[in-house]
């Protein structure tokens, strides 16, 4: 049976990847190649503005599916609460840590009046796009190759501060999650600190069960 074709996002590649990170990618699609694999490099602009688009989609669902937690029906309950207001704003306030205030906030802002057309409606179309690119892409290959990060592993907590350095390690992740495709990651490497490196494969919508077994094939390779 002849091997599967696959391709490597040409955008990731090229675009903020770290060169250590984009050795071990490519020496391990040298492998596939060298174990039948065909492997092409693809262009996908709309992908680079996939994490502006994740980071206005989600915190807007996340904004609105958060509200009911108000203590009473959903949520933590604070205690010594006094007043009804006190009881929501503490309530929110103990149940949430900062990253979950943080992405309310945003959301709430894309979906108020005078914002909502300027970012979340402006999101949802371009979502569609890359959507249409991604079907697109799966016309000619039965899956997608690239890195699952940008850059090595950092220490943990060293960017807690710097919420955009956080948001900027997803940019590889979240163009799947946008479009609702299964992917799937597996160790690619070490860079010459000794971090690991992953790789990630994203198959067509409700492939799970074809790229499962792909991923067990690219793991025997």
């Amino acid at each position: 049976r002849r091997a599967p074709r696959h391709a490597r996002e040409g955008q990731h590649r090229d675009e903020g990847v770290d060169e250590e990170v984009k050795a071990c990618v490519l020496a391990y699609v040298d492998k596939l190649r060298k174990a039948g694999h065909e492997v092409e490099e693809i262009d996908m602009p709309i992908v680079k503005y996939a994490l502006a688009m994740y980071y206005i989609i989600v915190p807007a669902e996340v904004s609105s599916n958060l509200a009911r937690y108000d203590g009473i029906r959903y949520g933590r309950r604070a205690e010594g609460s006094l007043t009804l207001t006190e009881l929501y704003g503490q309530s929110r306030d103990e149940g949430f840590v900062t990253e979950n205030k943080r992405r309310i906030m945003i959301g709430s802002y894309v979906l108020s009046s005078g914002y909502y057309d300027a970012y979340y409606l402006k999101a949802q179309k371009a979502r569609t796009l890359l959507v249409n690119a991604f079907n697109e892409a799966f016309e000619r290959f039965d899956a997608l190759i690239g890195p699952v990060s940008p850059t090595p592993a950092f220490k943990i907590g060293e960017n807690v501060a710097d919420p955009v350095k956080m948001y900027l390690a997803d940019i590889m992740t979240v163009p799947a999650s946008l479009v609702g495709l299964p992917a799937m990651s597996f160790p690619a490497g070490e860079t010459n600190n000794g971090l690991p490196v992953g790789v990630q494969i994203i198959g067509k919508r409700r492939s799970d069960a074809e790229l499962l077994a792909l991923g067990r094939m690219m793991e025997e390779k």
